[in-house]
């Protein structure tokens, strides 16, 4: 493995696992993609305003994006995928924040376990690249199987490899998911409402803006009063409360209040892993209970149903390791007759038209945060922002699960790098 690193990443470091069996445990049959390089980049960027939720506000927002080259071969016979093949670049988002507020996960952690452990992890191992992209998913998923956690890291490579297999194919996500619907809808997302002002302007410019759903953040001491004026100002729009597991089971008592609010849903009231709290919720309000932290896997989807824990959920691609992730989770939830949609992470361009692609996949009832009536950073997006009209988001034709970054505007926020090659 060569490696090149620039700038004074944290956790940079060579070392991983040669010779990464392949996930079927031997040759794989047809097509197959070999891992040549991976390049990291951490973007600096900053958000046009400050994010507020229950986990502190936001303004900072680096992001670590990746660049994954793989070759593409035939899987019949030995040494297949090892030089000669054809070459294709794909780009990866890692959605984690700044800090381990809202998830443990975070910026610098990513960026420390993507050069020590995954990225060395994926290069050299060889996975399906045929038209069935579920088993290109499923193959990234097995190499990095073995490092526990670390999803949304996880999710960068998955998405970095997907876009390079699907670029070499002249094919977009959303044609290989089955998504023929040209836009989706698009809920927008307000932060606390500590400021009555401020919270009635940001609520008024997404219901101007068409977006078909307006979620609101919350947290003890900044709840019912403000909801409440909300809804008498908008008394049409699908309002939902997201509290980001802020409240005990005894505080959240104060949340039944918001039952006669005609909420959409209410969402993430305890902490994430008080199931049976959660649970008890579900039985006491008509408002339906909303999960979102609280899914970390696809599995966990069946615990929430087996458990009553929740009526809808918010499945994110990056935060539950992918898009094969995020697609296995949505089909369990339909079929136990969960509602889902799709939440945002404060994403670029590109994560964020991963998240239309998915929001197009059967299962998915309410829209998603695919957008903004504002510009989310106070840079220039070097993938620029997902296209917004009438409520609606466009969703990617184009071959890739996104768009490529403007590289001007990309070497602009760029202030560390590292790269390898196997």
């Amino acid at each position: 493995m060569h490696l090149i690193e620039t700038g004074p990443g944290p956790g940079s470091g060579g070392g991983g696992a040669a010779g990464v069996p392949d996930p079927a445990g031997g040759p794989a049959a047809g097509p197959v993609a070999r891992v040549v390089a991976v390049e990291l980049r951490w973007l600096a960027l900053h958000l046009a305003a400050d994010h507020r939720a229950a986990y502190g506000r936001e303004h900072r927002r680096p992001v670590v994006v990746a660049r994954v080259a793989v070759e593409l071969g035939s899987g019949a016979g030995a040494g297949a995928g090892a030089g000669g093949g054809e070459v294709s670049w794909g780009w990866g988002e890692c959605a984690a924040l700044a800090a381990p507020t809202y998830d443990e996960e975070h910026a610098g952690g990513a960026w420390a376990v993507l050069c020590s452990h995954l990225a060395p992890r994926l290069l050299g191992a060889r996975v399906p690249a045929g038209d069935d992209l579920l088993s290109t998913l499923t193959g990234v998923g097995w190499v990095l199987g073995a490092v526990r956690g670390h999803r949304m890291a996880k999710a960068c490579l998955e998405m970095g490899v997907a876009d390079a297999v699907l670029r070499a194919g002249g094919r977009s996500l959303a044609a290989t998911l089955g998504v023929e619907a040209a836009s989706v809808p698009a809920g927008a997302a307000v932060g606390l409402p500590d400021d009555a002002g401020r919270a009635r302007e940001e609520v008024a410019r997404a219901v101007d803006a068409g977006f078909g759903r307006v979620r609101v953040k919350i947290a003890p001491g900044c709840d019912v009063e403000p909801l409440r004026a909300l809804r008498q100002a908008f008394p049409q729009v699908l309002l939902q409360a997201d509290a980001n597991g802020s409240y005990s089971r005894d505080s959240a008592r104060r949340l039944d209040a918001l039952d006669e609010l005609g909420l959409a849903c209410i969402e993430q009231p305890l902490d994430p892993a008080d199931l049976l709290g959660h649970a008890e919720l579900v039985r006491r309000w008509r408002t339906p209970v909303c999960l979102d932290e609280s899914v970390r896997d696809p599995a966990d989807v069946e615990v929430v149903a087996a458990l009553g824990a929740a009526g809808v959920l918010c499945l994110k691609p990056a935060r539950l390791g992918g898009i094969g992730p995020a697609a296995d989770a949505a089909a369990r939830a339909a079929a136990r007759g969960l509602g889902v949609w799709c939440g945002g992470m404060l994403q670029t361009g590109l994560g964020r038209a991963v998240d239309a692609a998915v929001s197009g996949l059967p299962g998915f009832t309410m829209a998603g945060d695919l957008g903004s009536p504002w510009p989310p950073f106070a840079e220039p997006d070097p993938f620029g922002p997902v296209p917004v009209a009438a409520g609606a988001a466009a969703v990617h034709r184009a071959a890739g699960v996104g768009p490529v970054p403007d590289p001007a505007l990309l070497r602009a926020v760029t202030t560390r790098r590292w790269a390898a090659r196997a």
